[in-house]
């Protein structure tokens, strides 16, 4: 299997160590690709994204790698950005016009229309706490439904490339024990996300960030999500999966999905990607997707 990552973070966010790092680390690794997505700047102060000043050193510092480790690993331009609301999102004006190679696109937060303010889910456990008891009334089930419309809504504005982390939701549920994924209630509203998923048309990504962090011991999505996405293709996805098959080559169609690290650190881009293979394996897939040669295309499973 070819071994790239395309959801990076260094120093320039949330992440640890410069770009080149990753570079030469990524050398290491024998990856043939490699992709930043530093978080886009918000509109609210925090200690997470990079602000406007930062940006335009972040897009230079990428842009003069690709030149400088040209022909000994492709380097590409990303960006993760939030879905705020209709103006503040990935299919913004002022971010399409940055021309990247690829986006991300995530949803980190919720809004509290009371004080106008948005508070994090994956962050501080008050914040989560503040959504949940406050925003939503202490009901959970508000709370994760909000989210996932939230999703939807940020499928159909579109924008971006690739899906971030489907059911982040669930990053504290292990130590917060808030909800069952086994819930009758929560199974629906993630099976008609993933028929909005499979409608878009876009790569949604394996994500094994809270696994190298010790938050989870699964990726998101889970492994049952999994086996809906392998299952949830669109006509144009079974379609050229016919072709697949003709050839040997079949993954049942499905919703095409990215295996990514969310790297924070060097070392880390990588995580636990022998274990995802098999995973989706498991679920029916024999490939998933990358981007080389400056154009999205399937990456065989060995």
């Amino acid at each position: 299997m070819q071994k790239m990552n395309f959801h990076t973070h260094s120093e320039y966010c949330d992440g640890s160590g410069k770009p080149e790092e990753y570079v030469q680390t990524a050398l290491r690794k024998n990856f043939h690709a490699l992709g930043f997505s530093g978080h886009t700047p918000l509109p609210f102060p925090n200690n997470w994204t990079m602000d406007e000043e930062t940006l335009p050193v972040y897009l230079n510092d990428i842009r003069q790698l690709k030149k400088r480790y040209s022909g000994r690993i492709e380097i590409y331009l990303g960006l993760e950005t939030d879905y705020l609301d209709e103006k503040r999102n990935a299919a913004s004006p002022n971010v399409q016009a940055l021309n990247l190679d690829y986006q991300i696109g995530s949803i980190h937060m919720l809004p509290d229309p009371e004080d106008g303010q948005y508070y994090s889910f994956d962050g501080p456990l008050d914040e989560l706490h503040h959504l949940i008891q406050v925003t939503f009334g202490g009901s959970v089930r508000k709370f994760i439904t909000a989210y996932y419309h939230q999703m939807a809504r940020m499928l159909e504005i579109g924008g971006f490339d690739i899906i971030g982390h489907f059911d982040l939701i669930k990053k504290h549920n292990r130590e917060v024990g808030f909800f069952s994924e086994d819930e009758s209630w929560y199974r629906s509203i993630v099976e008609e996300t993933i028929m909005a998923v499979a409608e878009s048309g876009l790569l949604l990504e394996v994500n094994t960030g809270a696994m190298s962090r010790g938050y989870t011991s699964e990726p998101y999505p889970s492994p049952w999500i999994l086996d809906l996405c392998a299952q949830a293709g669109s006509a144009e996805a079974n379609s050229q999966n016919d072709l697949a098959e003709a050839s040997g080559r079949s993954s049942r169609g499905g919703i095409p999905v990215v295996i990514s690290a969310d790297a924070h650190k060097p070392d880390l881009m990588d995580y636990a990607f022998e274990e995802i293979e098999e995973m989706l394996l498991a679920a029916g897939y024999r490939h998933s997707w990358g981007l080389l040669q400056n154009r999205w295309q399937e990456v065989w499973f060995d």
